[in-house]
């Protein structure tokens, strides 16, 4: 099986054993967070610092 096939594989079975147990990930770009919840209660967050686009200076 090659490892396109494995991952996609991976990723279903993630995603029915998450359905399963009643967790969802909750994707924030706008706060820069992804969560697992279940029952509208945060599980696990991960946090991230969002970028800032400076404009880049002439010579």
């Amino acid at each position: 099986m090659s490892s396109p096939s494995c991952a996609a594989l991976l990723a279903i079975v993630v995603c029915m054993l998450l359905q399963a147990f009643g967790v969802s990930l909750h994707w924030r770009t706008d706060s820069g967070r992804a969560c697992l919840q279940q029952h509208k209660q945060d599980l696990v967050c991960l946090a991230w610092t969002q970028a800032v686009e400076t404009p880049t200076r002439a010579g």
